[in-house]
């Protein structure tokens, strides 16, 4: 599981540019606990978990990310975002402790904020430079919870 942790870190690259951005949206705002997270990888092999070990921590630009590994390690990143559009946000990684390298890498997101649930689901975004291999389709519910 340690892998599939590093995984979704790592698939979260690709450039996006960051203009005409919309105003923050407050329904992201909070803490989420991952229930369901699916990584559709390139070469078509599917991954789900569901041990509800990453959370999330969303600010206005800023959110955190932070998934347990089964070695009892955190994995943990920060991204700045901004809503590109009404639906979707731009997230660039800004700080990881899992790939350094991957710092600058961006991806678009579409989001849906239903009640208490987050859903996510992203792309492989073929427009922009190649992402780093096994980064494809990642699909993610999310349970608000209290913010620690």
């Amino acid at each position: 599981m340690e892998s599939f942790a590093c995984a979704c870190v790592a698939s979260l690259a690709v450039a996006v540019p960051w203009s005409h951005a919309a105003a923050a949206d407050p329904s992201l705002t909070g803490c989420w606990r991952a229930v369901k997270i699916i990584l559709h990888a390139q070469d078509g092999s599917k991954t789900e978990d569901v041990s509800g070990r990453c959370t999330l921590h969303f600010k206005d630009a800023e959110f955190e990310s932070v998934c347990g590994t089964s070695a009892g390690r955190a994995v943990r990143s920060t991204y700045a975002y901004r809503i590109v559009r009404p639906g979707f946000y731009s997230a660039t990684m800004t700080r990881s402790s899992f790939r350094t390298d991957l710092a600058g890498s961006a991806r678009e997101y579409e989001y849906r904020v239903e009640g208490d649930r987050l859903r996510t689901v992203t792309q492989p975004q073929a427009h922009l430079p190649v992402a780093p291999a096994g980064a494809g389709r990642v699909e993610t519910e999310a349970a608000r919870m209290p913010c620690p």
